[in-house]
């Protein structure tokens, strides 16, 4: 029942001095013109929520799932899920902690959290609670629960220390956190990102957009969870290849993410125009079985 509202490891050692600035595809290093404020976000994924991760190959459910494996829960275990969207983690951890345990799903977008509802009640997971919540300001007491996750939501955050430090706040001593990030080794999408952040800006729109996905390096990220006050950081660095077998695929997955609103922000001829360019450019990049981008992914996981 739901309450709707082949990788490289690392340790602790010889970490960096300090985070710097993420780039995102199309981007470069440092702050951008613009981030992504929490009306955006909220916006953009309130629209996008009934296609997101279900337009072309699973993303975010697949990278979702190994991140909650990576981390040890036991049976009865109270978890929170920071950003959790539609569940990429939310329902592979409900259904491992059983009956006994319980899994709490916070999120800006109501949207996204009536999906990951309905996803539950389909399982017939009973052992999902879902709250609109801010992850800057958590609204639960210190030391609630016994691990905290978020998958691929940390660059969404205009504050991501504070939301970090509000997930080691919640966490009982000795609980785990585990958290993903697109890595930088290849930076994800690469090169057919690039090539739609260049024509929105020849379109005069490009740099209205916000660029949500966000590099890091696996040192970026331990360091992130170190200031935050978590100990025993680990962090693994995987790619894969994600393949988009046509062009309405891939198309179809850039209107859930970030550049849906410069993209519909055109009226429909040149919304038009702006595809069949664009898809025109990506064609020689197909292969036989579609196309395909290479991603990369850092998790990390940590104690308190």
């Amino acid at each position: 029942m739901t309450d709707q509202e082949g990788g490289r490891r690392s340790g602790t050692r010889g970490g960096p001095t300090g985070p710097a600035g993420p780039a995102g595809p199309g981007g470069s290093a440092g702050p951008g013109p613009a981030g992504p404020t929490k009306e955006m976000v909220e916006r953009l994924f309130d629209g996008s929520a009934s296609a997101y991760d279900r337009t072309g190959p699973s993303v975010f459910g697949r990278f979702g799932a190994r991140l909650a494996g990576l981390v040890p829960l036991a049976p009865g275990s109270q978890v929170l899920d920071v950003a959790a969207g539609n569940g990429a983690v939310l329902l592979p951890v409900a259904r491992r902690l059983g009956r006994d345990g319980q899994v709490t799903g916070i999120d800006l977008s109501s949207g996204m959290l009536r999906e990951a509802g309905r996803a539950a009640e389909a399982e017939g997971l009973a052992n999902v609670r879902l709250l609109r919540m801010d992850a800057e300001h958590l609204e639960f007491p210190d030391e609630s629960f016994d691990a905290a996750f978020c998958a691929h939501g940390v660059f969404l955050f205009p504050d991501r220390e504070a939301a970090l430090r509000e997930m080691y706040r919640v966490t009982k001593p000795g609980g785990y956190a585990g958290v993903s990030i697109f890595g930088n080794t290849p930076p994800a999408f690469r090169p057919a990102w690039g090539m739609l952040v260049e024509q929105l800006m020849a379109y005069g729109v490009g740099v209205r957009v916000p660029d949500p996905l966000a590099y890091y390096t696996p040192q970026e990220m331990e360091t992130l969870l170190r200031q935050a006050g978590f100990r025993s950081i680990e962090t693994l660095s995987e790619a894969t290849d994600i393949v988009y077998v046509d062009p309405d695929d891939w198309w179809g997955f850039l209107l859930t993410m970030a550049p849906r609103p410069a993209i519909l922000s055109m009226d429909e001829p040149a919304r038009a125009g702006f595809k069949r360019e664009y898809l025109d450019l990506l064609r020689p990049l197909f292969r036989a079985d579609g196309l395909h981008l290479a991603v990369s992914m850092v998790y990390a996981t940590a104690r308190r």
